[in-house]
């Protein structure tokens, strides 16, 4: 004996039983059936629609809710849920509209107002989004979900003063919402309150300890504070809940290379490049640790990889000179410093990586030339003022050789290297009126300080230092422990030193151009 079919009421409950279960695709069979039985029946295609929509098939969704429409012409909430699938489809214009109807067919439901006006900001129209979202609380002054997408559309303006009082809002209306200290901890650092976003991405993940979004901007936060341990911890969370993410792979990977493991930041890059071949950042970021590990030859390799990739980007090419310079090619590096300066003529980077090349090839004029360009485009570029330096020193301009270090010392007064050099032009210039033993001993001291005493240049030019001043028996101690220092094959020079130190002489550079 068959049984009786199931009339519309009871596959309506039956419908409703499974959309309480998450069972989608059951409850759209369910509601179907009893269409069949009632198709002019409004509520049932609202029903099925909603159900489509959590299914993700916002086509049929939008279909179905049309339907309740047809039959229904005043159905708010179908209007309501229409534009809410127009959403999904990025259709703002015609969601806009379907909102405006159900605010029309009933004025007191914050609900389209709401929707309304996170159309209004999808599309940039703020004004008119914050509008809506002031009537919304009038009409409802508690209203969680207006209070978090207000925050949004503050956010979204970078008022983010205001948004961080609408999220704060939003939480207080409902304390568990991870989302709202998400986004609040995002304000936060907009406004470089780093601890208190730190702190509300932590309270995220004490309520959903699997919220991938929380993990991943707090290591964001980490890497950018240089807290590269506590970001390779969270990258590896974001990891474990989705191992398929190469962004995190990459972010990991740039924390493990901070932290001088080229091995695991290299590994991180190569899964990063597995699951997005065509995203050239990791294999750019790939070719920095090969260059940190000394592998010149990988790292002009990915640097090749990325220029083809992003042809464009002087980065590539500024990079990929640095390794050609490394293996003893200047005149390759200087032809990728060319291209970089032709992607982009106002780098004062690659006019300050191509006068390193120039300088290697003891191309004087060129070093003063492009570390005068790089000085024009980047002001206080202090290197540069070093660089340019020591090419006025070389073709003997000792003055202006000592006013560009004066004014690199005047940018970071307590670089250790800057300090040397002009201690060093101090002591040992050939031209008497800059000379101030001092001056030098000073400067010196205080290179030597930042090191420890343990750097043997540094010594060095201490001891030329005193020997300026007439201190010889100072000059003798700090030179006898630089040759202590220096590998066998080096001493000549600095015993050469000593031996006019012991003479009473002050030691006179003179090098040549």
């Amino acid at each position: 004996m068959e049984m009786p079919s199931p009339d519309a009421v009871t596959l309506t409950k039956r419908g409703h039983s499974y959309v309480r279960r998450s069972e989608f695709a059951k409850a759209i069979e369910a509601f179907t059936g009893a269409i069949d039985i009632e198709p002019t029946d409004a509520e049932l295609y609202y029903l099925r629609g909603n159900a489509h929509a959590a299914c993700g098939q916002s086509n049929d969704a939008t279909a179905d809710f049309t339907r309740a429409i047809d039959l229904k012409p005043d159905y708010a909430a179908a209007f309501h849920n229409r534009a809410s699938s127009h959403i999904e489809r990025n259709d703002f214009d015609a969601a806009i509209l379907d909102y405006t109807r159900a605010i029309e067919l009933d004025d007191q439901d914050t609900d389209p107002l709401n929707g309304r006006a996170a159309a209004h900001s999808r599309k940039g129209n703020y004004e008119l989004a914050l509008a809506d979202y002031a009537q919304a609380l009038e009409l409802e002054p508690k209203s969680f979900r207006v209070h978090f997408n207000r925050g949004n559309a503050h956010s979204g303006q970078s008022e983010h003063e205001k948004a961080i009082e609408d999220y704060t809002n939003a939480i207080q209306l409902k304390p568990q919402h991870g989302r709202s200290y998400i986004y609040r901890a995002l304000s936060y650092e907009r406004l470089d309150r780093s601890d208190d976003a730190l702190t509300d991405l932590s309270t995220a993940l004490r309520l959903n300890s699997q919220s991938t979004e929380a993990y991943w901007h707090r290591a964001r936060m980490h890497v950018e504070a240089g807290n590269h341990a506590s970001a390779v911890a969270d990258f590896t969370w974001v990891i474990r809940f989705d191992s398929n993410d190469g962004r995190a792979f990459n972010m990991r990977g740039v924390a493990y290379a901070e932290m001088n493991q080229s091995a695991k930041a290299i590994a991180d890059f190569t899964q990063a490049i597995r699951l997005d071949p065509s995203d050239s950042g990791p294999v750019f970021n790939r070719g920095l640790s090969h260059g940190r590990a000394k592998k010149w030859e990988e790292a002009i390799e990915d640097f090749t990889k990325s220029i083809e990739m992003n042809p464009d980007d002087a980065a590539g090419y500024i990079q990929r000179g640095y390794a050609h310079m490394e293996m003893l090619d200047p005149e390759r590096a200087i032809l990728d410093y060319n291209t970089a300066l032709e992607r982009n003529p106002k780098s004062a980077r690659a006019y300050f990586s191509r006068a390193l090349a120039h300088r290697r090839m003891t191309n004087w004029p060129a070093v003063l030339e492009d570390t005068t360009q790089a000085i024009t485009l980047r002001e206080n570029f202090d290197a540069a003022y070093n660089l340019r330096a020591s090419a006025h020193y070389a073709v003997a301009d000792y003055a202006a050789a000592l006013a560009d270090h004066l004014k690199s010392n005047e940018i970071d007064p307590d670089d250790e290297s800057t300090l040397n050099y002009l201690a060093w032009i101090h002591a040992t210039c050939p031209n008497d009126e800059l000379r101030d033993g001092t001056k030098a001993i000073n400067e010196a001291n205080r290179a030597c300080e930042a090191t420890d005493y343990g750097f043997s240049g540094f010594l060095d030019t201490l001891a030329a230092a005193y020997a300026e001043a007439g201190r010889f028996e100072d000059a003798i101690k700090w030179q006898l422990r630089v040759i202590e220092m220096v590998p066998p094959d080096e001493r000549p020079e600095y015993e050469e030193r000593l031996a006019q130190y012991r003479e009473s002489k002050p030691y006179r550079d003179h090098p040549k151009a």
